[in-house]
Parts: structure tokens; C-alpha cells; sequence
């Protein structure tokens, strides 16, 4: 699957763990949010697209209703509040990475 970003800070973020703006920022020190999103990112780099991703029952992957209409997302380790947030092109071929959510606002 290609992998494409929104923007530089969330590329910064999930290839470097640099980030300037929040609220990356205040997550560069989440140690366990960093290995959550490396795993995420290495099953990302071998399925060859989204429908693939129904086989990581882990990843609770779903594709969003209502203001998010048109996004997918995936969560972000296993008992996790943050998911990762794309939108699909080419049939789920290739994905663009919008943003890193606290799922529902949690804190």
C-alpha cells in the first residue's frame, strides 16, 4: 500500500517522532503511543490494501460516518485511545494520513 500525508507535521511525527506543533508536540514523549505507532505503520507498509486491514481485529478498522464521512480509521495499539485517521484512494491502494485523534476527545 502507498502511504501518503496530509501535511509535514503528522509526516514529522510518524517517520522521525519530531514535532513542532501541537498536539504532536505533547506526544513526543508517549513512549508507548511511539511503539503503538511503528507497529501500525509496519503492518501498513505490507497489506497491499485497506480491506486487508479487517484481518487486524486489533486494529478496529473502520471506515467513518457522519462529519467524518469519506475517512477510515485504525486504532493505535491494542487497548489505546489514539487512532490514526486517512482517507482512501484507488480502492484502499493508496491511503493519506490526515491526523493522529484522541478517539471521542478522551484524555
Amino acid at each position: 500500500m502507498e502511504i501518503n500525508f496530509e501535511n509535514e507535521d503528522i509526516r514529522e511525527f510518524i517517520l522521525c517522532g519530531k514535532a513542532d506543533s501541537r498536539p504532536y508536540s505533547k506526544w513526543r514523549s508517549n513512549r508507548q503511543l511511539r511503539q503503538d505507532l511503528d507497529k501500525v505503520m509496519r503492518i501498513l507498509s505490507v497489506v497491499d490494501n485497506c480491506s486487508e486491514l479487517q484481518a487486524y481485529k486489533a486494529l478496529h478498522y473502520e471506515q467513518l460516518k457522519y462529519d467524518r464521512s469519506g475517512q477510515s480509521s485504525i486504532r493505535l495499539g491494542f487497548k489505546t485511545k489514539f487512532r490514526l485517521i486517512f482517507t482512501e484512494l484507488n480502492d484502499g491502494i493508496v491511503i493519506n494520513i490526515i491526523e493522529i485523534s484522541e478517539h471521542y476527545g478522551d484524555k
